[in-house]
């Protein structure tokens, strides 16, 4: 088995996972969590980019679910066939 080119695989998918973590929370930060409405003419404006940035979060918070399972998969058989190599190693021994 190739352990080494699963495993950096995995880590590639981790730097992603963080790296879109990291996206979600920079657009989070840039959003305005105390919006105070009034009858001027920027109310449209702004409740139009709020409205993005909250489609732009439910997208990515979609993406970190789906990854965080692909992630977590992938680690996992990269654990079986860990062991099932080392299974099989340790009967060819003897």
């Amino acid at each position: 088995m190739n352990f080494p080119l699963h495993l950096s695989v995995c880590g590639v998918l981790v730097f992603f996972l963080i790296a879109s973590f990291l996206y979600r929370k920079f657009i989070d930060d840039h959003d305005d969590h105390n919006i105070h409405l009034s009858n001027n003419s920027t109310d449209s404006r702004i409740t139009a980019t709020q409205v993005a940035h909250g489609k732009r979060i439910d997208a990515l918070d979609k993406l970190n679910k789906y990854l965080v399972i692909v992630v977590i998969l992938y680690l996992l058989a990269i654990g079986i066939m860990a062991v099932y190599s080392g299974w099989l190693a340790a009967g060819t021994i003897q």
